[in-house]
């Protein structure tokens, strides 16, 4: 019996000034499947899905069809009207709105009965609820929703997608890149309910492991272009990988040898008004520094703290060996601290600006004259860190956000070696950044430290932070409850200490 084709695209392209970012891509998509999308950064992943759901217009020569009907959208709420919805892999949550403002922000309010004119909200709050019931998330409607972890964020962003009635196919760009394993289970349950609903998923992830799991077929694109298509029941990892990058990937967590040498970094009983609790610890020259734990322990509310962004309440910081003072992110850039945190769309990138402007943010002195800033120069540098970093990018003049995840992560990378850092802080550094570039994230990494210089690493990715790390330092409820050495390292031992700050907690109550 022939399967029920709901979407079907016949040669769709996509040109960007100075880039092809999509060549004839054709694909069918089946009523209830999993269709997996994978490929390195700046494949075309992305620029696909936002095709398909109305954010950017196709070349002309192509066509979509939905349900044997011809499909142009006209936007996303066209696009949504249709049956079709997206998670994006960048929050798109408006920060300074509470958590059923966001939700029904694109629904639409309901409305009081005896006044028109006013939003029920009593309603509101119960159609809130009823979307966050379905993740089983523990929310309070009335937060903002600045006050979520990135976790948190995009647990609401599936919520919200999954809970429209009238889908058809729901596009999951990277779901998973910032949520718990328990998140991860819950999400799976539900796309399985999707599934026998007969509603489609097109599901991009760098996650490997997540393939065979969730995934009906893969279909792998590389350079804008279609390479081929698999069963993911019979999907052979090294073989996928190959079809990404176009060549074998080795060494996948590079260690050179290196050796470390004294304190560069020292925290001394640092607590915070909230979660983080008297954690001390040595960072040395010449290694990384591991910080594992659960999403929540307190991990980057520390290494916040440690670059100034948020006041400590005690405690004190010195920085080879000299009590510093870093009451603010200023203070930590002259003293040489990097910080590329998780959130790098929000905190991370001046969205807006050009290519150029954020990787000289950090060093306009360098490049200065009189006091002016000289755009030549700026370009020369960028074009230096495109090359040494292979940064995928039209020009130096282009806007930030033309890029993919992967190479916006890699312009902040470069940010901060153009200011001479010599301390780097990495939360989540290879968040949403596919298997090529996160060898190369790791390569870089360890080229750093050969220099001597201090890597602080966050990592959900367990064997990411076993496989980089010479040192983990592990996080349970706000406090440091273990430091394991590289020999030590094992998943049963980073989660028992990962879990030990919770356990001596609920003793005590």
């Amino acid at each position: 019996m022939d399967r029920e084709k709901v979407l079907s695209v016949e040669n769709i392209s996509k040109t960007f000034p100075g880039v092809k970012a999509l060549n004839n891509i054709s694909l069918d998509l089946y009523k209830g499947e999993v269709l997996v999308l994978v490929g390195e950064n700046g494949a075309g992943k992305s620029t696909f899905v936002k095709i398909l759901s109305g954010i950017y217009m196709a070349d002309e020569g192509g066509k979509m069809t939905l349900d044997q009907e011809a499909y142009i959208p006209k936007g996303i709420r066209d696009a949504n009207e249709k049956g079709i919805y997206i998670i994006h892999q960048e929050l798109n949550m408006i920060p300074d709105m509470t958590i059923t403002e966001n939700l029904l922000l694109a629904k639409g309010f309901p409305k009081r009965k005896d006044f028109k004119c006013f939003v029920d909200w009593k309603e509101a709050h119960r159609q809130a609820q009823s979307i966050i019931d379905q993740m089983d998330l523990k929310y309070d409607l009335h937060a903002k929703v600045e006050t979520l972890s990135v976790a948190g964020q995009q647990m609401l962003e599936i919520s919200k997608a999954i809970s429209q009635e009238n889908a058809k196919v729901i596009i999951m760009d990277e779901p998973t890149a910032s949520i718990t394993s328990q998140e991860v289970d819950k999400l799976f349950e539900y796309i399985q309910r999707l599934k026998e609903r007969g509603i489609s998923i097109i599901y991009i992830s760098h996650r490997l492991e997540e393939i065979k799991r969730i995934g009906d077929r893969i279909l792998v694109l590389r350079d804008g272009t279609y390479v081929g298509e698999k069963e993911a029941a019979a999907v052979d990892i090294d073989e996928m990988i190959r079809m990404m990058v176009g060549r074998n990937v080795t060494q996948y967590y590079p260690k050179s040898g290196h050796k470390a040498g004294a304190p560069a970094l020292e925290v001394e009983n640092l607590s915070l008004p909230r979660l983080v609790k008297n954690v001390s610890l040595q960072a040395r020259k010449g290694e990384v520094l591991g910080i594992g734990g659960l999403v929540g322990a307190g991990r980057t509310e520390l290494v916040r703290a440690i670059f100034g962004a948020d006041r400590m309440v005690s405690g004190r910081i010195l920085i080879n060996g000299s009590p510093v003072k870093l009451s603010n992110p200023k203070r930590s850039v002259k003293h040489k601290i990097a910080f590329l945190t998780e959130d790098r769309k929000r905190l991370g990138l001046l969205m807006g600006q050009s290519i150029w402007s954020n990787v000289v943010i950090s060093g306009f002195s360098k490049l200065g004259r009189f006091g002016f800033l000289t755009e030549g120069r700026a370009v020369r540098v960028t074009e230096y860190y495109k090359e040494k970093l292979k940064i995928r990018m039209p020009s130096s003049r282009t806007l930030i956000e033309n890029l993919s995840g992967g190479n916006q992560q890699k312009v902040i990378f470069a940010r901060w070696l153009f200011s001479d850092s010599d301390i780097f802080i990495f939360d989540e550094p290879t968040r949403g950044i596919d298997v090529g570039a996160k060898t190369e994230m790791y390569e870089l990494i360890d080229r750093l430290v050969l220099d001597q210089k201090t890597v602080i690493l966050i990592s959900s990715d367990m064997m990411e932070l076993m496989g980089i790390s010479d040192r983990i330092a592990v996080m349970s409820n706000g406090t440091l409850t273990g430091v394991l050495e590289r020999n030590d390292f094992t998943q049963e031992k980073i989660m028992e200490l990962a879990l030990k700050g919770y356990l001596e907690s609920a003793e005590q109550e």
